[in-house]
């Protein structure tokens, strides 16, 4: 009989804290991202929302925001996930994302993504403001 030596806490493999592959999450996002956001609005629109998702994508990155296991929630998703409804849905996204971003971290790490985020949001929010007066003004 071949009788196994029981398992150590030492033959382990530890669990890694960030189970997400960056290169996974970058090319989901840029292929969400680019790729819907040219067809719908053009270059322009994609430019825009390729750097809004991806300043938000790399915030909830370096923050620690990843998708908790065993959660459910519109708030429990991924970096890659909070680029794509960043820039895809941006009137539910941005106020979300600015509000939560505190009890979302894991991390403490520096803030410079975050205000390009807000930045990036402000000048969507403006963009949106100047088409619908422009629009109106045309009638």
């Amino acid at each position: 009989m071949n009788a196994q030596p029981p398992i150590s806490s030492a033959d382990t493999v530890p669990t890694p804290s960030n189970p997400h592959v960056l290169w996974r999450q970058v090319l989901g996002f840029v292929l969400w991202v680019g790729v819907l956001s040219l067809l719908a609005g053009g270059p322009i629109a994609a430019v825009l929302c390729l750097a809004l998702g991806g300043a938000t994508f790399v915030d909830a990155w370096k923050s620690g925001i990843y998708k908790r296991a065993g959660e459910k929630g519109f708030l429990n998703i991924s970096p890659m996930a909070w680029g794509i409804a960043m820039a895809l849905l941006f009137v539910a996204a941005y106020p979300a994302y600015l509000l939560n971003r505190a009890k979302l971290r894991t991390t403490k790490g520096t803030n410079v993504f975050y205000w390009i985020t807000v930045a990036f949001g402000a000048i969507v929010i403006c963009s949106l403001v100047v088409s619908i007066v422009g629009r109106l003004n045309a009638r």
